[in-house]
């Protein structure tokens, strides 16, 4: 394994600093030797290496562009597309909800870079550190968390594995040559790798803030892919539930970017920052209407951004020209970190449990949780009502609801979609609502939702590169 990251850089700083200073020749000493990494020296950095893949995966412009979060939103209607399809634009074929797979390369590349330098981390870990040091390392802790967060994403956003594996008895997970396996398979990787990150951050013994954060976020990890899971029926609502209650509602856990440089910042931000771009808008969304109407912190989005420039940096084939400029405020700068789990997902999964076994009431609080505790913030400024659950579909609508609003723009509504339309789950979904002009902006009829769809994916293809290079994959 090869690693670029500057953190791992800094390893060679010193011994170049020392030749310099008896001689002015310089010679540039590459990449990282593999061995090198076998040093505890370089240990923490190939830990932030795998958080740094894992950013990159979810939505930075470094390496093989991925862009994961940008491109499930604008399949999802969380966001519109407003102008280029090049730079920081949208594609037009993720703007017809089809993206191909040479468009997807970039994003299964870096999100496959991100599982494997987790897990190749964990087996570097195993091969050098002593053996009483590996059940106890928080750094081993941490590159397991980051390799159940990285299959969590695999499997949320992509159609089908290509890891061969053989569950004896489960033909579901056997992938011969020349097929391709199950997307649940990425769920039954993550919920291992939390385990194991909960078994060793427990094992160290220590309480401080920052291991008692890893557990939590290893528990609600957990809870989110046996969610997964049971939705599936491979995994039981009690597994996902015993997890989500272990974890406190104001909870949550992020992954990082930087302001420091082009390649670490938060791309859906910049994408709209209108420094050079305008590219999608909130504009004939479910979340423009909403948010105008109950100032819902959650969806939040500019309604004073286009006072200046009103409307997208290009026009948009599908909507016959240029649309306002009505940008998300969720990320309001190139640092704002991306929210992978949260205390407050953990009470939907609950209430999504209690959906399943039919208590309506129990269902009914969960997902109030949320609701209740915004309205008893006295510094928003906003009209958000309460729901009532009066019959099981009223509930499941609630609940699809109150998941698109919570998890907004974090890069899971397309995983959530897909599991409940290929389950046949009851309940209607807010899932966007496409006009047909820029002259029609006032308009109130749908033209496409994701509830009475033209031809659109619920997933995302494997990239061609894949296909074409690994002769297991058709």
């Amino acid at each position: 394994m090869r690693i670029h990251h500057d953190s791992t850089i800094l390893l060679v700083a010193g011994a170049l600093l020392g030749a310099l200073a008896c001689d002015t020749s310089i010679t540039n000493p590459g990449l990282t030797p593999d061995e090198d990494l076998d040093n505890p020296a370089a240990w923490p950095a190939i830990v932030v290496g795998a958080r740094r893949a894992l950013s990159d995966a979810i939505g930075s412009s470094t390496g093989p562009v991925s862009q994961l979060l940008y491109w499930g939103a604008a399949v999802t209607y969380e966001i519109n597309p407003a102008g280029s399809t090049g730079s920081y634009g949208i594609p037009t074929d993720v703007q017809a909800g089809l993206p191909t797979d040479a468009t997807m390369n970039g994003d299964w590349t870096q999100s496959n870079v991100a599982r494997y330098s987790a897990e190749a981390a964990v087996a570097r870990f195993r091969r050098v550190m002593p053996d009483t040091l590996f059940p106890k390392s928080p750094l081993v802790g941490q590159a397991y968390l980051y390799a159940g967060f990285a299959n969590r994403l695999l499997g949320e956003n992509f159609c089908q594995s290509v890891i061969p594996v053989v569950i004896p008895d489960n033909v579901h997970y056997v992938l011969a040559p020349g097929s391709l396996g199950s997307h649940t398979l990425y769920f039954l990787r993550a919920d291992t790798a939390f385990s194991n990150a909960i078994a060793v951050f427990t094992a160290t013994g220590n309480t401080d803030a920052q291991t008692t954060s890893f557990i939590l976020a290893a528990h609600a990890g957990r809870a989110s892919v046996r969610t997964d899971l049971a939705t599936y029926g491979l995994a039981t609502w009690a597994d996902a539930v015993a997890e989500a209650v272990l974890v406190p509602s104001t909870y949550k856990f992020e992954v990082p970017y930087s302001s420091a440089s082009p390649d670490q910042y938060n791309y859906l931000y910049w994408a709209r920052a209108d420094q050079s771009f305008r590219a999608h808008t909130q504009w004939g969304t479910f979340y423009e209407g909403y948010y105008r109407t109950t100032r819902d912190p959650r969806v939040r989005w500019d309604t004073t951004a286009g006072t200046m420039k009103p409307f997208g940096d290009a026009a948009v084939a599908k909507f016959g020209g240029r649309v306002p400029f009505w940008p998300e405020a969720k990320y309001t700068s190139t640092s704002d970190p991306v929210r992978l789990s949260s205390g407050w997902e953990m009470r939907l999964i609950e209430a999504e449990a209690a959906l399943v076994a039919g208590d309506l009431a129990k269902a009914q609080s969960n997902i109030n949780a949320r609701r209740r505790a915004l309205r008893a913030d006295t510094t928003l400024a906003k009209t958000l009502d309460t729901v009532v659950v009066a019959t099981l579909v009223d509930g499941w609508a609630a609940l699809k609801r109150e998941r698109a609003l919570e998890l907004w723009l974090e890069g899971r509504r397309l995983g959530d979609l897909r599991r409940w339309i290929e389950n046949n789950v009851p309940g209607g979904s807010d899932d966007g609502t496409y006009r047909a002009s820029t002259t029609d902006i006032l308009h109130t009829t749908p033209l496409e939702t994701m509830t009475t769809p033209v031809a659109r994916a619920l997933c995302f293809p494997v990239g061609r590169n894949e296909r074409e290079t690994n002769p297991n994959v058709p």
